[in-house]
């Protein structure tokens, strides 16, 4: 309901070792279509956006939990960046 549509998605980005943590940085570009939060009428709109997030094959500590922005714990040895990238697409959308 948030995102009525997007096209042209590029995912750009680095994995690198910073123990305790498999860190990934990326770049993504979209064009999207939301609704506008003041009609709700459909806006047209390109983001370029990066986002960091943090992986780890063991549950993190609350430590761990309260000085990292995102720590995402990894099951059978793989990372789906399907769902980080749907989720920072929508955390991304300005107030238009």
């Amino acid at each position: 309901e948030l995102l009525e549509d997007a096209k042209n998605v590029h995912v750009t980005g680095d994995f690198f070792y910073d123990e305790p943590f498999v860190t990934g940085n990326f770049t993504v570009e979209a064009d999207v279509v939301a609704p506008s939060t003041r009609s709700l009428k459909p806006v047209e709109m390109h983001q370029k956006f990066n986002f960091t997030e943090n992986y780890s094959e063991v549950e993190p500590t609350q430590e761990q939990l309260d000085e990292e922005d995102t720590i995402v714990t990894v099951k059978d040895d793989t990372i789906d960046l399907q769902k980080a990238v749907e989720d920072n697409v929508l955390l991304s959308l300005p107030s238009v």
